[in-house]
């Protein structure tokens, strides 16, 4: 126990308290860069970030027309790795985390290149939805902005 005291010792001795950089002691130190979910309507694409660091990019298919995602800044209030809509005939959602409200990003088996859903975020289930809700966590920022093209 003594060893590892004055090993965190002498790493604040050299590095300030803290560092983040790479270095023998950046395991002691490294911090994680806050998550955010990037959901951009006119190139129908999501990102993944961690601080600016993209750690995950798909192809999404937002709301159409009628329909439309809402715009705005949210966060995962839950997840849940089989949900069935309520407002859509028991429809399954899978890999679903919710947004806001009524609204979802999923798992779903088309995800065509322009807006297509009821309103939720589709994303592909070749591996993709699953990826990203494995990532994602209760409380991660979900950016939604842009608008698809007429």
């Amino acid at each position: 126990m003594r060893g590892l005291i004055r090993l965190l010792a002498v790493g604040v001795a050299l590095y300030g308290g803290v560092a983040f950089g790479r270095s023998s002691f950046s395991g002691l130190f490294e911090r994680r860069e806050p998550k955010v979910v990037v959901v951009d309507k006119s190139t129908q694409t999501l990102r993944a970030m961690e601080g600016n660091q993209v750690v995950m990019s798909s192809r999404v298919s937002t709301g159409r027309r009628g329909r439309e995602t809402p715009d705005g800044r949210f966060r995962v209030q839950s997840k849940s790795a089989m949900h069935y809509s309520k407002l859509y005939n028991n429809a399954p959602m899978p890999y679903s985390v919710q947004f806001a409200g009524n609204y979802f990003i999923h798992g779903f088996s088309s995800v065509p290149s322009y807006p297509a859903s009821h309103g939720c975020i589709r994303v592909p289930l070749n591996g993709e939805a699953q990826a990203f809700y494995n990532w994602v966590s209760v409380g991660t920022p979900v950016v939604v902005t842009g608008q698809w093209g007429r």
